[in-house]
């Protein structure tokens, strides 16, 4: 569906993340299991270690959820982002393997920043 925000028509998208953090140094993974808190908090849910979604209704939020990234990010670390309209997220397949358990952070977030 379409949301309408200051006469502008945008279809509900999914802001899919992906990023590489190093964790070599005791620092490093602190560093990166910091980031990870921090991408639950702002209502990303995780679909596999490195690889984070939140749907996106408005413009405004994906910009202001591209600044906090950025300014977050730590110095060695590197993100992608991809912005999917529903029509393809509501497509994609998931294969998994025999013994893999599904573990959701799909909960309330604890920090809204719009």
């Amino acid at each position: 569906y379409s949301v309408t925000t200051d006469d502008r028509r945008w279809t509900v998208m999914m802001l899919l993340l992906c990023f590489g953090l190093p964790r070599d140094s005791r620092e490093e993974r602190k560093q990166a299991a910091e980031y990870r808190k921090r991408l639950v908090e702002l209502g990303f849910s995780m679909k596999q270690y490195s690889l984070y979604e939140r749907e996106v209704r408005y413009k405004s939020t994906r910009n202001r959820l591209i600044e906090i990234l950025k300014s977050e990010l730590p110095d060695s670390g590197k993100i992608t982002l991809y912005l999917l309209p529903d029509e393809i997220n509501n497509n994609q397949v998931t294969i998994l393997g025999n013994n893999v358990s599904i573990n959701y952070t799909d909960k309330e977030p604890k920090v809204i920043v719009l």
